[in-house]
């Protein structure tokens, strides 16, 4: 069943400000906080400065990978515009291809992995009847631990296909994500206070205007070997009716 779409958008929207004002009670970014998202990358990358996610298998369940030509374009624009102000701080970005939203992960890289599980995921997806949906980027945040996410809102279909996989695949892992976002980049660095003052007021101007939409159609069973999918093989593609 899928959740009314008023009290889904707002349950939402006030899921995401309450991160992402969080980055903004600070006139930069935390070192220590900035962690999180620097161990995604390489070491010798970050030594260079010409960030490379690490190579990490993950087995998840997204749409995307791509979007639609103009929706993309939309993001990569937004990518490029935030770039503009953070000129030569450490920072890397999504590659439009490698755009998703996802709905849930069955594998995160610490996890053990049995393979005997794969054909009762494959069972379970077959047995999926949702419609496509609209999907809608509706402002853009940056999380204190410097990741750049266009938040996403789906109808609650994603919602409801992520409880329905929560109920029924007892192995799931219980962290999962609780938002329909889009991750398009990490910011590597503190800026100093300067620059952090004028993305904030960037950010701010598109923390709530309607992005980007696009139709959602498929759903895709995903083993990316390199973070942010730059190494992935697609396992299955399901239509949605």
């Amino acid at each position: 069943m899928l959740p009314d779409n008023e009290e889904h958008y707002l349950n939402l929207k006030n899921s995401y400000d309450e991160v992402g004002k969080r980055t903004w009670q600070h006139d930069d970014f935390v070192e220590s906080s900035l962690e999180t998202s620097r161990i995604l990358f390489t070491d010798e990358s970050l030594r260079v400065r010409k960030p490379k996610p690490k190579d990490l298998e993950v087995y998840a369940l997204l749409s995307g990978l791509p979007f639609g030509k103009e929706f993309s374009n939309k993001l990569l624009t937004i990518q490029q515009n935030i770039s503009s102000i953070l000129d030569n701080t450490a920072h890397y970005w999504v590659l439009p291809p490698n755009f998703g939203v996802e709905y849930c992960v069955f594998k995160w890289p610490d996890d053990n992995w049995n393979e005997s599980w794969l054909p009762i995921i494959q069972q379970e997806l077959s047995s999926l009847n949702y419609p496509s949906f609209r999907f809608t980027i509706r402002g853009i945040q940056i999380n204190p631990d410097g990741c750049i996410i266009a938040k996403g809102y789906d109808e609650g279909v994603i919602f409801g296909i992520r409880d329905r996989l929560k109920n029924n695949l007892e192995f799931l892992p219980k962290k999962q994500s609780g938002w329909a976002h889009i991750p398009i980049g990490r910011i590597l660095e503190p800026l100093g206070s300067s620059r952090f003052s004028k993305l904030k007021n960037m950010i701010g101007e598109l923390s709530n205007l309607v992005l980007a939409t696009d139709k959602i159609k498929t759903i895709k069973l995903v083993h990316e070997t390199r973070w942010y999918m730059e190494n992935k093989s697609i396992l299955r593609e399901l239509e949605l009716y």
